[in-house]
């Protein structure tokens, strides 16, 4: 491709808004499959044990806002549990117990949300590649 000087300014501009728009769009891809794979991962269960399996098949993913960043343009995504969500704290982190007693902690976001940073970057990287 051949470009004249005085237009050079121009064509390095608008390459690195394509290739800014490559970005972003593998990102937001990324970002949502990432979100996807979690809900998943915690779907399968943790180290507790459950009575009734409510709480594990409840794990959901939503888009956080109603749109997305003005100045970034990424998309930002919320992993939770829809209808037991005051029980994430209490296993994650252990409580007091009625007797007095603390309650034992079962650490199963923590290892997932670990896992999350490398596996979104991986996919952006390969989404980038080709």
């Amino acid at each position: 491709m051949k470009v004249s000087l005085d237009s050079l300014d121009e064509e390095i501009k608008k390459e690195l808004e394509n290739f800014n728009a490559e970005v972003i769009n593998a990102a937001n891809d990324s970002f949502r499959e990432t979100a996807k794979e979690a809900a998943e991962m915690l779907k399968k269960g943790g180290p507790y044990q459950e009575r009734t399996g409510a709480y594990t098949k409840d794990w959901a993913v939503d888009k956080r806002g109603s749109r997305t960043s003005v100045v970034t343009g990424l998309n930002g995504y919320s992993v939770y549990n829809k209808k037991h969500y005051q029980l994430t704290h209490l296993l994650e982190n252990g409580h007091q117990s009625r007797k007095g007693g603390r309650v034992k902690a079962f650490s199963h976001i923590a290892p997932v949300n670990e896992q999350l940073g490398e596996m979104v970057t991986g996919k952006i990287e390969s989404k980038l590649r080709g």
